[in-house]
């Protein structure tokens, strides 16, 4: 019975937008358009394998401009949902298209990115796109840069290391190395983890003289203290980058994969707090003690502040850019923006009384 459903979801979309011109405009629904040429066996193997890496040859096509390359899927939980994420690599390096299967809003990742922004951290390219394959339209997604050796070299940051954090907390106290918590990113041949091993173990001396000369204090409580006004809690012992900076040789964070965030649960969960969170990974309350040390005020002025700093205007206006592109997605027939920019609006809301 599942293979059923597999293999006639594709065949009604086909037939819902077999009317789009052969022409391939640069934007639709008013948003940019990648537009993706495959043979069409490979494109039906992309629909059906969905948990499968391998890459089909693709031409897109982007602002015009006409580029060789190839595509995969891509997700962990998301590609047991109808609508595909995607990788797409081309010579100019490898870019994100996520289907904002969890965040129904589709407007959460970028309205954090903003804030986080906005508060002095550095953050991934992130826009609003449409996607077609082979004149199909697949709807509404989110473009993407990797965190990778181009992205900083485009930021002309020179680096030490990066690291994603896997599943774990930044202590040696649960019996794991570093190597179980966290995959090194760069440099990819190296195998060596001493510069994240130093910081680990003066976060569990707690000697806070080493851990200012370790960690960025500014960059790591104010990851914390955002992470709370947000409710970024899928961002703290997984789903967040940090790298060693040359300029300092100290770590700074990168945010990462924020689709839940503001109330948003996973699937179709969403809840409020009933009061403002502390989130704790042995790494961001160690910086926030540092960081509140001799200020006059304390973790929950800080919140408060970058909660009165979020304008629902923005959020506005990243739904007026999407409406089109999502009320026009063949995924999204069921949903209502209007619904999921309100339960934002509510938890923004919420959050600011407290």
């Amino acid at each position: 019975m599942k293979i059923i459903v597999l293999i006639v979801i594709p065949i009604l979309l086909l037939a819902s937008c077999s009317d789009m011109d052969n022409n391939v405009p640069s934007t639709l629904f008013g948003l940019p358009h990648v537009a993706i040429e495959m043979r069409e066996s490979d494109y039906v193997n992309l629909q059906r394998n969905t948990l499968v890496n391998e890459y089909a040859a693709i031409t897109v096509e982007i602002g015009g401009v006409k580029k060789q390359g190839q595509i995969r899927r891509r997700g962990n939980s998301s590609r047991y949902h109808p609508k595909p994420s995607f990788n797409i690599d081309t010579d100019e390096g490898r870019w994100h298209y996520g289907a904002a299967n969890f965040d129904k809003s589709y407007c959460r990742e970028i309205l954090a990115s903003l804030i986080f922004k906005k508060h002095g951290l550095l953050v991934q390219k992130m826009e609003f796109v449409t996607l077609s394959i082979n004149n199909v339209y697949q709807g509404l997604y989110i473009a993407r840069e990797p965190i990778d050796e181009r992205f900083f070299k485009k930021r002309n940051i020179e680096i030490n290391s990066l690291y994603g954090i896997r599943n774990g907390n930044f202590t040696f106290s649960d019996g794991l190395n570093s190597g179980m918590g966290f995959q090194k990113i760069i440099p990819e041949s190296a195998m060596f983890y001493d510069d994240l091993n130093f910081l680990i173990s003066a976060l569990d001396e707690n000697n806070h003289a080493k851990i200012k000369q370790l960690g960025s204090i500014d960059n790591i409580a104010n990851y914390s203290f955002i992470s709370s006004a947000i409710g970024n809690g899928d961002g703290i012992v997984k789903n967040l980058h940090i790298y060693n900076s040359k300029k300092d040789n100290r770590f700074h964070i990168i945010p990462y994969d924020l689709d839940l965030t503001f109330g948003q649960q996973f699937e179709k969960s969403f809840a409020i707090p009933r009061s403002i969170p502390q989130f704790r990974n042995g790494l961001l309350e160690r910086a926030e003690e540092i960081f509140l040390q001799g200020s006059d005020q304390n973790r929950g002025n800080h919140v408060k502040d970058i909660l009165g700093s979020i304008s629902l205007n923005t959020l506005d206006s990243l739904k007026r850019t999407i409406s089109q592109a999502y009320k026009n997605d063949p995924y999204l027939k069921s949903e209502s923006l209007e619904k999921h920019i309100a339960e934002i609006k509510e938890y923004i809301s919420a959050m600011q009384r407290m």
